[in-house]
């Protein structure tokens, strides 16, 4: 069972949830949500990759992002920078607490929470970063999705329905428990509508000279039933190839999911690809 930490980045507070403790030598996991979702969403009953990372005995940390959960929010505007300025500091700290009893550390980063680990592995921190797993990003939104994020007024949070996480974050009916909608409600979260601006106009700008600086393995994934980006097998590839620098690309395209792809019945298999993953890093 996790517990809840706080992480502290300067005089800001970080709070986040950990299952550490584990003496495997395997490299510490700091999981990063997306937008309108909390540490919770990497420990949803059934659907963890808390359980996951347990019985393997990889000590993981999730991270509320500023604005969310207990974390104090941004001092200035809402930004995937700002954000990553605030956890590159707040993961130095855990380090110090762990770097006995790993090799080093990988980032898994989900949706919005990817964009914000290029941002960090572009940095070139100076705690031992291995690699970075990102899912459910890219950097070409369809239209439709862009519209209905520039249709909300920025300055303001807003909460998703049950309805928009259905219509948005999961794959059609067959490839996800009708009750997973529920079970995730608790990592649930209001989010900043700057947050939907930025992924579909700052972001896709900034991808372009973020990811050739970005020089540690990266494993990237998309579902085949994505809702917020164009999954295609050539729009994977170009996004893959942007990341000239790093030594190892791994990419997947996860079938019979969508966005959320931890929840849905693929879930299990993706774990396990990233824990393999994960395991390899400090043995290559």
């Amino acid at each position: 069972m996790p517990e809840s930490i706080t992480l502290t980045a300067g005089t800001a507070r970080v709070s986040a949830i950990a299952q550490t403790g584990f003496a495997s030598g395997l490299p510490l996991l700091v999981c990063i949500p997306g937008g309108s979702y909390n540490s919770g969403y990497f420990d949803v009953p059934g659907h963890s990759l808390f359980a996951a990372a347990g019985e393997r005995g990889f000590p993981i940390v999730a991270v509320d992002r500023p604005g969310y959960g207990a974390s104090d929010p941004l001092p200035g505007d809402v930004s995937f920078a700002g954000n990553a300025g605030v956890l590159t500091d707040a993961i130095a700290g855990l380090w110090a607490r762990q770097e006995k009893t790993c090799p080093g550390i990988v980032l898994i980063g989900h949706s919005m929470g990817g964009a914000i680990a290029v941002h960090i592995a572009a940095r070139h921190p100076r705690w031992p970063l291995l690699g970075i797993s990102i899912n459910a990003i890219h950097d070409v939104p369809p239209q439709t999705v862009t519209g209905a994020w520039q249709a909300i007024s920025r300055g303001t949070t807003i909460n998703f329905t049950s309805e928009d996480r259905a219509r948005y974050m999961y794959g059609p009916e067959g490839t996800h428990s009708p009750a997973v909608l529920s079970a995730a409600e608790p990592a649930c979260a209001p989010i900043p509508v700057d947050e939907l601006h930025e992924v579909i106009e700052g972001w896709p700008r900034d991808f372009a000279r973020l990811a050739p600086r970005v020089n540690v393995a990266v494993h990237y994934s998309l579902a085949d039933h994505e809702k917020l980006w164009n999954s295609t097998p050539d729009n994977i590839s170009a996004f893959a190839g942007a990341f000239t620098a790093a030594p190892q690309m791994t990419t997947h395209t996860i079938n019979n999911s969508g966005h959320n792809v931890d929840h849905h019945y693929a879930g299990p298999a993706f774990h396990t690809a990233q824990l393999d993953w994960a395991a390899r890093l400090d043995r290559a």
